[in-house]
């Protein structure tokens, strides 16, 4: 028994320490190239998903859907398209103001139109043609005809029983617009810093946009230092608390209400810091944080320090932020118009238009629009435009030149 248990044991064979070194070898060379080629495949060019996943939404006020707003946007597409119907020259359309308004949990922009006529009997059809329009959303809808002048009518539209629209139509003589003075604008891009490709695009527009970008992000630096090599101007489009954090996240390295002097004031600047170039400020989000008196003072400080320049975003009808900037002595001016909440070809069209009208009557106008495929459409579609019947410059060109529409008098009867 013992003999046949030795005779089996002396059949097992013995594994070479060599064969098992080399065997090891191969199946960790294998494994290591595997893993090398599949991180480099993911380094070659990661997809629109990839790209777009983490970018923050845009600023919070328009930028939800509710019925209020839809019905607004309905409002505007019918004036839009019962002016272009009557082939009023666009010079002859002018947006008094675009004030924001808050009521009934609602946020809007009240707007005020004056539009030119040659006569009565063009008020007339005008009148008729917006509110044949109007009427097709009754009762959602609705407005009145108010007969100011024998030689002025005035349209008062509601949505939802909230007063959104001033359309004043008025034929008689009037002052025109001086030959070669064009008005100004400036374009403002915002939330650049998750896409590294879109950027290219805005480039080749060949205007002088000028490029916001947020901290932290994946590619804030590269996106600077290509924008910076351009020409164009640099801002940091620094996260703000909203109204409603945390339920809404303006994104990593946020000024929040709850932080200290000092946290605020390191926060900014580090966020400075990572932005070669910088020219100024504008807020992301901040519907809470730029109400906030004290807590604006020291972001305001260190900008005067530096001697940037702050754009009011305005994304809420309580923002101190241009008040307070002219106080303590900072460059400031605020947004006239943001062009993409709303990314429709007719909506999108609209805010352009709207931005042109408010220049064309008080001079110059700020835009502030998104790195997307729409705003870039509308863009290109505008370029001529662009080149031709305004002045595009850089915003830091319009510092003090663009009125706070939130303070403009749109009670207030034009001149001419």
């Amino acid at each position: 028994m013992t003999a046949k248990k030795r005779k089996r044991r002396s059949r097992k064979k013995t594994i070479n320490p060599k064969n098992l070194l080399l065997s090891l070898v191969l199946s960790l060379t294998s494994v290591t190239i595997i893993i090398f080629f599949y991180y480099l495949s993911l380094g070659e060019k990661p997809s629109r998903a990839e790209k777009t996943l983490s970018t923050p939404i845009y600023e919070e006020i328009h930028a939800t859907n509710s019925g209020f707003l839809y019905e607004v946007t309905k409002i505007e597409n019918a004036i839009y398209e019962s002016l272009y119907k009557s082939g009023i020259p666009e010079d002859n359309i002018l947006f008094l103001s675009v004030c924001p308004r808050n009521e009934k949990r609602n946020q809007w922009d009240f707007t005020e139109l004056w539009i030119k006529l040659p006569n009565r009997e063009s008020a007339l059809h005008l009148t008729q043609n917006i509110g044949s329009a109007l009427s097709l959303s009754q009762p959602n809808i609705r407005y009145k005809v108010e007969n100011v002048s024998k030689s002025e009518k005035v349209l008062h539209v509601y949505a939802l029983d909230l007063y959104s629209h001033r359309i004043r139509m008025a034929w008689e003589a009037y002052e025109k617009p001086t030959p070669n003075q064009f008005p100004r604008i400036a374009l403002i891009i915002d939330d650049f810093g998750y896409d590294p490709y879109i950027i290219d695009d805005f480039l080749k527009l060949d205007l002088p946009l000028a490029f916001s970008i947020l901290p932290r992000a994946p590619y804030t630096q590269q996106i600077a230092v290509k924008a910076h090599r351009r020409g164009h101007e640099l801002m940091l489009h620094l996260p703000m608390e909203p109204n409603d954090y945390p339920n809404v996240d303006p994104g990593p390295g946020a000024l929040l209400t709850k932080m200290s002097m000092r946290k605020i004031r390191t926060t900014l600047r580090s966020h400075l810091e990572e932005i070669p170039g910088i020219r100024g400020v504008n807020n992301h989000m901040g519907s809470y944080f730029t109400s906030k008196r004290d807590k604006m003072a020291v972001v305001m400080g260190e900008l005067k320090r530096r001697d940037l320049f702050y754009i009011d975003s305005r994304t809420t009808t309580e923002t101190v932020a241009h008040e307070l900037a002219q106080k303590m002595g900072v460059p400031v001016a605020s947004r006239s118009v943001f062009l993409d909440n709303d990314l429709s070809s007719k909506a999108i069209g609209f805010q352009m238009e709207r931005l042109l009208g408010i220049a064309r009557h008080s001079g110059a106008a700020i835009g502030i629009g998104h790195p997307n495929e729409e705003t870039l459409k509308l863009l290109r579609k505008y370029i001529k435009k662009l080149k031709t019947r305004v002045n595009v410059v850089h915003v830091s060109q319009l510092i003090g030149q663009v009125p706070e529409i939130s303070r403009m008098n749109f009670w207030e009867r034009p001149s001419g």
